[in-house]
């Protein structure tokens, strides 16, 4: 914390001195230039001035020191029913009001968020939503993926024959893009995921043939207990832990997707496209897929039911949890009403 507060504090005076800079060259003369250009009466109203000014200087600077806030949305912005709240959505667009740019990231395909972005008023010109991981980066307004990468297509179909092969108590959900999904007939928590994720869906009864048939995978996702889902993953890091990013974006679930591809990842793609410095970033989440983009923002937010690893490299942990306004407090604490000094 005392180095994101120094870079505050550098920013402030940095842009203060581009704004005051006769007063600025002044304050920095030595006390014997200054005393003989002026009265020491003169001199201490000079002070008193330059203090003032920086003051103020570095409040409103501190008021919109942060651009961008990047959230998570289950387990963070959505409730335990997969909804937004009320609290949540009237700070966001207080957030926005005051010229804040509000982007979900989250390992959601496109399809799904927009209809989010949609509820939460944030579909406008030059906004952009993160999925996948940071897998894939959707413009909502125009309609577009402006950035897209998919697992190497045979090493997505080795993948599926270790699934089918691992013969554990799981299930599995194939992303073929942004807005459908592929799993086995007869899967039940499949198709629970595929209605909570709102995407469409096609089902078989050989997914490794049907893997083999498709264009392109984006990720694959493998449902079912936590216990069973730590032992495959052991196997998929020791058979393709140097060609996929592996991780739990809940705790009973468990992703492979592109290699080097992550939240924090596309919040950097994001911070260059929009032309703002990480350091004026919040991001919010909860789980393991959150760490990324809470280590790479200015502000590192994990809330109150996240996992203990996403909270032990936050900056702040909300008093609140998904389901009573947890992004609320953030806003209103670093975004309404701050006060760094």
């Amino acid at each position: 914390m005392a180095r994101r507060a120094a870079e505050k504090n550098y920013l402030a005076v940095t842009s203060f001195r581009r704004h005051y800079p006769d007063q600025v060259k002044g304050y920095y003369l030595s006390p014997l230039q200054t005393t003989q250009k002026a009265p020491l009466a003169k001199l201490i109203f000079f002070v008193k001035t330059i203090i003032t000014r920086f003051y103020n200087f570095v409040n409103s600077e501190c008021e919109k020191m942060y651009k961008l806030i990047a959230c998570d949305m289950d387990g963070t912005l959505l409730d335990d029913s997969f909804t937004l709240s009320q609290i949540d959505k009237d700070a966001i667009t207080k957030a926005r009001d005051a010229g804040i740019i509000f982007t979900l990231c989250s390992g959601r395909s496109y399809k799904s968020l927009r209809v989010f972005a949609q509820e939460l008023g944030i579909i406008t010109r030059g906004s952009y939503i993160i999925g996948f991981n940071g897998g894939i980066i959707y413009d909502p307004y125009d309609g577009v993926v402006v950035r897209k990468d998919d697992l190497p297509k045979d090493v997505a179909v080795e993948i599926v024959k270790l699934y089918k092969a691992a013969a554990l108590d799981m299930e599995i959900v194939i992303y073929l893009d942004g807005e459908r999904v592929l799993f086995e007939k007869n899967a039940v928590y499949a198709h629970k995921y595929q209605r909570i994720s709102n995407v469409d869906w096609l089902e078989t009864t050989d997914i490794v043939s049907a893997a083999r048939e498709l264009e392109s995978i984006a990720k694959i996702i493998f449902i079912g207990e936590n216990s069973t889902l730590k032992t495959f993953e052991k196997e998929l890091e020791d058979a393709f832990g140097r060609d996929v990013g592996i991780c739990f974006s809940a705790e009973y679930l468990l992703e492979a997707g592109p290699k080097g591809r992550s939240k924090g990842d596309g919040i950097m793609w994001l911070c260059q496209k929009l032309g703002i410095n990480p350091a004026e970033v919040i991001a919010i989440g909860d789980n393991y897929n959150d760490i990324s983009m809470i280590k790479q923002a200015g502000l590192g937010v994990a809330v109150a039911n996240a996992v203990d690893a996403a909270k032990e490299v936050a900056d702040y942990v909300t008093a609140r949890d998904c389901s009573n306004g947890a992004v609320a407090e953030v806003i209103e604490k670093f975004v309404l009403q701050q006060n760094f000094l």
